[in-house]
């Protein structure tokens, strides 16, 4: 479809997307096109003719919106109906074309709007379900009682959610619903949500989480979220440490103390600089093993931090305690859960005691490297993380990909 030129754009006096009349007059160069169209598509539509009538839309969906905005109250009642019938012929892509420029609109046709997002396929719904502001509470409730997973999934992206909504999508929805939900800072909850979430985080590693580090989450819940999240490091560093329950409440305990130790900030401003330099290095990319490795054996300790802060989601105060703690299993366990290699913690290891690796520690550090797997170390580290109301590794969280590309 060609762009239209400046003098199709809206006149003075045409009326804005609300349906309101502004002064002056439409270009008549651009009326003549709108309507020109109109006849078209009313001719396709009653020739039916789908493949024509597919085609108008595919090249002219944004040319539909327009005409929609600009019509006068009175005549957008009919205009919606000749819209919906047309929607009701045109094939998959142009539906899919339509309804993403109807998603923008304020006040899109209201007949047209819903009938697309109530469509089965979750391509034409979920431009309209995660964004139409036409779309009002009880309409969205009504969708998501008998909608598959992924219009609940776009309906819970919507930047508001009133509660009443968020209720119907915890009972009807997955897990992942309920994730995608806490994660939502605009999603309101009732009491009834709040414990909807909490059955929900039962199966749901990721629910637990998120859940736990909202700042509406009810007071009595927080401590049933950390001792569900307390349960899921123990029994995971249990099965992969021989079900020594001392070890493993020593390195609860450990990690738990230095997640929350404090950094004076004359050493933390050190890090810095580097922390601005990581996310520009990294943006687009991902660090190699190999990478941290060349950058901790050059003393670049600095970068090296500030990379693991950016990939595991931790604030860069809490990995510069790691590095700093004279104990060296939590920065073990934080570059285990990235899945490192043992020499990139062995350089690190070499850097935070001058060169020369107590023999103890570097046992210490590298048995708990070779038992430890990836995610049984993240789990470690979340449930020490939880208290400060961190999510460690939330890319890993129920779908864990390694967070460090190979070498």
């Amino acid at each position: 479809m060609q762009g239209e030129g400046p003098d199709s754009r809206p006149g003075p006096d045409s009326p804005d997307d609300e349906g309101r009349s502004r002064p002056g007059s439409q270009h008549p160069y651009a009326r003549a096109r709108l309507n020109s169209l109109v006849k078209r598509i009313e001719e396709a539509v009653q020739s039916g003719d789908r493949g024509l009538q597919s085609q108008l839309v595919l090249q002219s969906a944004e040319l539909l919106t327009k005409r929609w905005s600009r019509l006068a109250p009175a005549e957008k009642p009919a205009f919606d109906a000749l819209l919906l019938a047309l929607c009701g012929q045109i094939d998959t892509a142009a539906r899919t074309a339509f309804a993403e420029q109807l998603a923008g609109l304020r006040l899109g046709p209201p007949l047209t709007s819903q009938a697309l997002a109530r469509e089965r396929s979750a391509r034409i719904a979920a431009p309209l379900l995660s964004r139409c502001t036409s779309l009002g509470t009880d309409i969205l409730t009504d969708i998501a009682t008998s909608a598959g997973e992924a219009q609940h999934l776009a309906i819970a992206s919507r930047p508001v959610l009133p509660a009443s909504l968020t209720d119907c999508l915890i009972r009807h929805g997955s897990g992942l619903v309920a994730a995608r939900l806490v994660e939502n800072d605009g999603a309101c909850f009732s009491e009834a949500g709040f414990s909807g979430l909490m059955a929900h985080g039962e199966h749901s590693e990721a629910v637990t989480l998120r859940l736990a580090t909202r700042a509406d989450l009810p007071p009595a819940h927080r401590p049933a979220l950390i001792q569900r999240t307390r349960e899921r490091a123990i029994d995971a560093l249990r099965r992969e440490l021989g079900g020594d329950r001392t070890e493993v409440d020593s390195l609860l305990l450990q990690a738990l103390q230095t997640l929350a130790h404090p950094v004076a900030e004359p050493r933390l401003a050190r890090f810095n600089a580097s922390a601005d330099f990581v996310r520009r290095r990294f943006a687009t990319t991902r660090p190699s093993p190999a990478q941290l490795e060349r950058w901790a054996n050059l003393n670049r300790i600095e970068d090296v931090v500030a990379t693991l802060a950016l990939r595991t989601g931790l604030p860069l105060a809490v990995i510069v305690a790691a590095f700093d703690a004279p104990a060296p299993a939590t920065m073990a366990a934080l570059l285990r859960g990235l899945d490192a290699s043992w020499p990139l913690l062995k350089a690190l290891l070499a850097q935070r005691y001058g060169g020369d690796i107590p023999i103890a520690r570097a046992n210490e550090a590298y048995e708990l490297h070779r038992r430890l797997s990836p995610l049984a170390a993240r789990r470690l580290i979340r449930f020490a993380a939880l208290p400060l109301r961190i999510v460690a590794f939330p890319q890993a969280i129920d779908a864990p990909p390694p967070l460090l590309a190979t070498a």
